[in-house]
């Protein structure tokens, strides 16, 4: 049985959440500026992801200091490793543009869990609207990562399945979706 995605997808909301939690895994705690220098993102993404990641419980920083240093939670520790990686393996491929979004990579582990039908898709992601789904879709095939089909009967049905190159991804994704529902069940239990 997989776990739900739900966790992934609060944990993850916005697309620089898995760069910056590999980076603090990996480098330990940083101010705002060693971020800044090292992601490529614009200070205002980091700003908004740093604090949604706050918000979710993944980062910490030192209130009341000027500079305050942003570490990782106990649960930001526990994903810390899938965040590292996803980001080693998607990392330099034609693959890292769409996986900064926020939806491609979470359809792609639905689809490789089975789901291959659009309201499949959608029944695994709680919060995706039909439109995200979509455009999630077409980035996927235009990556080379699903593949689309359509049957022939009436009413025509499109089925999506992960391609060799999807299938090449999956572990990673899915072990990321994986650490993301075990750390918020841990720490809710621990709360």
């Amino acid at each position: 049985m997989h776990t739900s995605l739900a966790p992934a997808i609060r944990l993850f909301h916005y697309r620089w959440s898995v760069p910056i939690v590999a980076y603090l895994h990996r480098e330990g705690p940083r101010r705002f500026a060693e971020l800044a220098r090292a992601l490529p993102a614009s200070r205002d993404t980091l700003t908004d992801t740093l604090t949604r990641l706050e918000q979710s419980g993944v980062v910490t920083h030192e209130a009341g200091v000027a500079r305050p240093c942003y570490r990782l939670t106990s649960i930001g520790d526990q994903v810390g490793a899938a965040c590292v990686a996803a980001v080693a393996e998607i990392g330099g491929t034609d693959v890292l543009p769409i996986a900064l979004k926020k939806w491609p990579m979470l359809v792609a582990v639905a689809v490789g869990r089975g789901a291959s039908r659009y309201n499949e898709m959608k029944a695994q992601l709680p919060g995706i609207t039909a439109r995200a789904l979509a455009l999630a879709l077409k980035d996927l095939q235009a990556a080379g990562m699903v593949h689309r089909e359509v049957s022939h009967g009436y009413p025509p049905a499109a089925t999506y399945s992960l391609t060799e190159k999807g299938l090449r991804f999956l572990p990673v994704l899915d072990g990321l979706c994986t650490a993301a529902s075990e750390a918020t069940r841990a720490g809710a239990t621990s709360t």
